[in-house]
């Protein structure tokens, strides 16, 4: 008889047991992928505020006649190695993980991708222009040049306060979840 309700009382107690250890597995990956999309979140809106600034620059040169066509490639170039080696990368892989992110986060992320995209066609048009086949024109004269580093600024400032408004909500669901909190499951 002793034997008998050892037994029930081990197999009730695995049976009470084996789904709360499944739903934590479940729980433990969900928060991984959240806190991956925190991080990549946190890379995209540094990048933003580096390509920001590069375009403030560039927009400030753009009024002055004495910096040289040379100068803006340059700028340019930094800005477009920004796009092509730390943003684009952020965004592609945020993609990849947006179908297990929450319906606010993923939200974001098409912002973000939107932002992106636009900025580096932007930026990609400013490199065209002042390239050798762009416009000769001096830089300060260039409307267009003028209207495409506006445009990378206001991209830029776009993706910084979508991805830093992500980055934080995300990070304080995070903080909640590591207090003992559920995370959110909230679109």
């Amino acid at each position: 008889m002793h034997t008998f309700i050892s037994s029930t009382v081990f197999a009730l107690g695995l049976a009470l047991l084996l789904p709360a250890t499944l739903m934590a597995g479940e729980t433990s990956e969900q928060t991984k992928t959240r806190k991956e999309a925190v991080q990549l979140t946190q890379q995209i809106e540094g990048s933003a505020r580096r390509i920001q600034n590069e375009s403030e620059h560039l927009s400030v040169m753009q009024r002055g006649s004495s910096i040289s066509n040379f100068t803006h490639q340059y700028k340019l170039h930094t800005i477009a190695t920004e796009v092509n080696e730390q943003l684009q990368p952020a965004l592609k892989r945020l993609a990849e993980i947006q179908p297990n992110l929450p319906g606010w986060h993923g939200d974001a992320v098409d912002r973000m991708r939107t932002s992106g995209a636009n900025l580096a066609a932007n930026a990609n048009a400013a490199v065209l222009n002042r390239g050798l086949s762009g416009s000769r024109q001096p830089a300060v004269l260039d409307s267009e040049y003028g209207q495409l580093i506006q445009n990378i600024n206001q991209q830029a400032k776009s993706l910084v306060q979508v991805a830093d408004a992500a980055g934080d909500y995300g990070n304080a669901q995070l903080k909640g979840h590591g207090a003992g909190l559920a995370i959110a499951t909230h679109d």
